[in-house]
């Protein structure tokens, strides 16, 4: 007999991130890719928040998705696996690096 999963975050809380990254972030908001690399790293500016953030995407998928807003060292690293709006309207809009979406759904 198969045992169930207990999940381990709060499947509301990623989906609500989901439709608010979706409407309020790739709506209203600036998202600018820097034209370089910086250790590894794709950066994105985020803008026309509250506050400005930056993402941190790595191309190669060696490590998750950063993000310098605290929602994503507080309650999205508790509810979403680390994955805030502003993480997630980044890997919406950048194709290329849409897959590391997968990870919030694992």
């Amino acid at each position: 007999m198969a045992t169930k999963k207990q999940e381990d975050f709060n499947l509301k809380a990623r989906d609500d991130r989901f439709f608010r990254a979706a409407y309020t972030v790739l709506d209203h908001y600036q998202i600018k890719k820097r034209p370089e690399l910086e250790d590894g790293f794709a950066v994105f500016d985020i803008c026309g928040g509250t506050s400005d953030y930056v993402v941190r995407i790595h191309p190669e998928w060696n490590t998750s998705p950063q993000c310098s807003c605290p929602d994503a060292e507080n309650r999205a690293r508790d509810n979403a696996r680390g994955y805030c709006k502003h993480i997630i309207a980044v890997l919406l809009q950048e194709k290329e690096f849409s897959c590391q979406l997968l990870e919030a759904f694992l």
